[in-house]
C-alpha cells in the first residue's frame, strides 16, 4: 500500500458528547454537522452568533446546548471530540493543549497545526457517506471532487441504500434460520 497523508475514519457520534469552544459562524457549521451525526453538542461561547442561536433552537438531530460563557479545561473531560473556533493563535493553542491533556481528539477550525484530526469534504447519501481529504493542501480541489461525486450519486441513492440495508438484514436472518 502507498503511504497515506491521513487515515480516513468515521466517528459514530450518536449520543456522544462533543464540545465546541467558540460561537462563530464557522462553529455553527461544525455544530450543525455534528448534530446531524447525532452528537450531543455543547457550545461554550459568551456571545454566540445568530446562526448558532437558530441551530440551538432547531438542531437537525442531536441537541445543541449553548453555555453562554467561555470554555474551561474541565468542559473537555469525557468529550468524544473537541472543536475550537477562534482566530487567536494563543487561544487556539490553549484549546489544543487542554483537549490533548483531557485525551480528546481536537480540531481547531482553520488551524491545522492545532488539530489531531481534520474534517474533509463530505458527500452525504446516508447511510453512504463519502469523505474527501487533501490533507489541507488543496481544499478547492476536494470541493471539486465532492461536486463530481454528488453528481454520480443522486439524492435518491439514500433510499436505495436503505432498501439494500433492509434486504441484507432479511437475508442474514434467513441464513441464520431466524424468522
Amino acid at each position: 500500500m502507498d503511504a497515506l497523508a491521513t487515515l480516513p475514519v468515521f466517528f459514530k457520534l450518536t449520543g456522544q458528547r462533543v464540545v465546541i469552544a467558540g460561537g462563530s459562524e464557522a462553529a455553527a457549521w461544525k455544530a450543525e454537522l455534528l448534530s446531524a451525526a447525532g452528537a450531543m453538542v455543547e457550545v461554550y461561547a459568551p456571545d454566540p452568533c445568530a446562526e448558532m442561536e437558530a441551530l440551538a433552537a432547531d438542531p437537525p438531530r442531536g441537541h445543541v446546548l449553548l453555555a453562554r460563557r467561555a470554555w474551561s479545561a474541565p468542559d473537555f473531560e469525557s468529550a468524544a471530540l473537541v472543536i475550537g473556533a477562534t482566530d487567536d493563535e494563543v487561544e487556539a493553542a490553549r484549546i489544543f493543549d487542554a483537549a490533548r491533556k483531557a485525551g480528546v481528539p481536537v480540531n481547531v477550525i482553520d488551524r491545522p497545526s492545532f488539530c489531531s484530526f481534520q474534517f474533509g469534504a463530505i458527500v452525504n447519501r446516508s447511510p453512504l457517506v463519502v469523505g474527501i481529504s487533501t490533507d489541507g493542501a488543496a481544499p478547492v480541489f476536494a470541493q471539486a471532487v465532492r461536486s463530481r461525486i454528488e453528481a454520480l450519486l443522486p439524492a435518491g441513492f439514500a433510499r436505495w441504500a436503505a432498501i439494500a440495508r433492509a434486504w441484507r438484514m432479511t437475508l442474514l436472518r434467513l441464513e441464520l434460520g431466524v424468522a
